[in-house]
């Protein structure tokens, strides 16, 4: 289907995750936060993204998450720094700033409110907090509320209840910025 957990891992500069790497690494965050709730089939109850043809391919009696990751404009992560360092007769210039992300949580089903707050609390425990940090992102522990927002589809009232998690993820760039081969000195004695 398509639907569920992102596959690869993606290739990215030197400590820089790629958006399929950091998809990843929330769904298995999201994975590790539901598993007392959603137990079987985690590919097909926690999802990155909307079906495709559009109609719900659950039932209102489905316990079902989505996950869509939006990067967030944030003075924070509007800053950089530059450092040099020496590799093998090289100058590798690290480029480290922050990218400030926004992991936006639709829960549906009759477990609605339970999976909304089972995330809020979750990504709290030592376990996720570990896994996250092992890839250079943090929770901001500044959390919004949950909001119900249910939705009428096909003549049918669907329970969501919507939250929304913010992180920080270091983001570092190593560019080669070259070596001096040689040097061309001219002295001149003065009089």
């Amino acid at each position: 289907m398509g639907t569920g957990k992102p596959s690869g891992r993606g290739k990215g500069a030197w400590l820089m995750n790629s958006i399929e790497k950091l998809r990843l690494i929330f769904w298995t965050m999201a994975q590790m936060c539901l598993k007392d709730i959603i137990q079987t089939n985690h590919d097909k109850w926690i999802r990155m993204m909307y079906p495709k043809d559009g109609a719900p391919d659950w039932t209102t009696e489905d316990d079902i998450v989505f996950l869509n990751l939006r990067q967030r404009d944030d003075d924070y992560g509007k800053q950089r720094d530059s450092v040099y360092l020496t590799d093998d007769a090289t100058v590798k210039k690290r480029i480290m700033r922050t990218r400030v992300w926004d992991v936006e949580i639709a829960a549906y089903g009759k477990n609605a409110f339970k999976m909304v707050t089972a995330l809020q609390d979750g990504v709290f425990s030592p376990d996720v907090k570990r896994m996250l940090f092992r890839f250079g992102i943090a929770l901001v522990p500044n959390m919004p509320i949950a909001q119900q927002s249910n939705e009428v589809y096909a003549g049918k009232w669907w329970e969501r209840w919507n939250t929304t998690l913010t992180f920080n993820e270091e983001y570092v760039m190593v560019e080669d910025a070259g070596r001096i081969e040689s040097v061309s000195v001219t002295a001149v004695a003065q009089k």
